[in-house]
């Protein structure tokens, strides 16, 4: 299956700053993870998607919406985390496992506090959404 937010994911991982602070810790959002959880970590999913008509045929340059849902346990460190995911991610164009970006954008960013099912405490959070041009083929 062509995954454009895998892509992302692997820009992530092989971003210095990113996985300086991750490590791999980078997951889709029904992985289970190892137990105990370990923070900071990052999960993702895939909201929505949407493929364009021309009058006939489907334009092949879908728009998908991914949400990363980032999680710390202090406000500065999630607030770090979520300016070295922008900074990888915002404008970015690239290639994985043969699936071709064309451009990602961040669309909206928030920040919130969440009880997550495993943690012992509340955590930080910041939810951002990308939307992704890819080359669908």
């Amino acid at each position: 299956m062509k995954s454009p937010e895998a892509v992302l994911r692997n820009a992530l991982l092989t971003n210095a700053a990113v996985s300086a602070v991750v490590g791999s810790r980078i997951y889709p959002l029904r992985y289970v993870g190892p137990s105990p959880v370990q923070f900071p970590l990052i999960i993702w999913r895939r909201a929505r998607i949407l493929r364009e008509q021309t009058l006939g045929s489907p334009m092949g340059v879908p728009r998908v919406t991914v949400e990363f849902y980032l999680y710390a346990e202090t406000y500065t460190e999630v607030r770090d985390l979520a300016d070295k995911c922008r900074v990888c991610l915002d404008g970015y164009g690239g290639t994985f496992d043969n699936v071709e970006v064309k451009q990602a954008s961040l669309e909206d960013e928030s920040d919130d506090l969440v009880t997550l099912e495993g943690a012992e405490t509340s955590l930080y959070s910041v939810l951002q959404t990308y939307d992704i041009r890819w080359q669908e083929t």
